[in-house]
């Protein structure tokens, strides 16, 4: 059994899909502090109308300390409508927008009050468009315990994890042998940047998954690698 676990991003980029697709779970860390300072949680990169990359940013209304699964989605402004016209006015001329627009645009339109729900109806609405078909997760629900990689090791022993995959940057804090003390293998996952032809100029490395999805359609799956390498090689 392989797990993955990730807090639930906005929009998140390709590599976090092509970690989804190596997993049979996947969890989205709702319990965890949303980071402090701008971060990917509530906003992420697309296209621009030139050569650059512009910020989709959620507004939302957080405090210090405060769990990603407990911040809610500000509405003083009608960032739903320009987001969607953001949406329009760059990707209209790909190929697959119609077929994309038309499955995301119903959950913008829906009212929610908290960020990380939104953020996980997205995720899970765009991982069934491509055919990714592990099962889904909250940490909240799980009650796990400990901090750091005793709580992902905690999360992954209560899935029958034999096989926990994280992303390059875990490796700063996760301790391989801790996790093989628990039986479970810390395998780790570096997505490789396959460029694909983008709208308006050369490519742009990480951006939303979106991107891909207009340009590509289902086809994006292709651009998610089943392939991964064990920790420390």
């Amino acid at each position: 059994m392989k797990v993955a676990i990730h807090q639930p991003n906005y929009l998140p980029w390709r590599g976090y899909f092509a970690k989804m697709r190596l997993c049979d779970k996947f969890v989205f860390l709702d319990d965890a502090e949303i980071p402090q300072g701008r971060n990917f949680c509530y906003r992420v990169e697309i296209r621009g109308h030139q050569q650059d990359a512009m910020w989709l940013s959620v507004p939302v209304n957080r405090q210090t300390h405060d769990l990603i699964k407990d911040v809610y989605i500000s509405y003083s402004e009608d960032w739903v409508k320009k987001h969607l016209n953001s949406l329009k006015t760059i990707y209209s001329k790909c190929k697959y927008f119609d077929e994309v627009f038309h499955i995301v645009e119903p959950v913008y339109k829906r009212h929610f009050d908290k960020l990380s729900d939104l953020n996980i109806e997205l995720i899970k609405l765009i991982a069934n468009y491509m055919g990714i078909n592990c099962q889904f997760y909250r940490s909240s629900e799980l009650a796990p315990v400990g901090v750091s990689d005793d709580r992902l090791i905690s999360i992954a022993t209560m899935l029958d994890a034999c096989i926990y995959i994280s992303g390059k940057g875990g490796q700063k804090y996760q301790n391989p042998q801790k996790f093989l003390d628990n039986k479970i293998k810390l395998m780790v996952y570096e997505y490789p940047i396959w460029e694909y032809k983008q709208i308006h100029g050369d490519f742009i490395q990480k951006l939303s998954i979106i991107d891909a999805l207009f340009h590509l359609g289902k086809d994006t799956i292709n651009l998610l690698p089943l392939f991964i390498s064990e920790s420390g090689q």
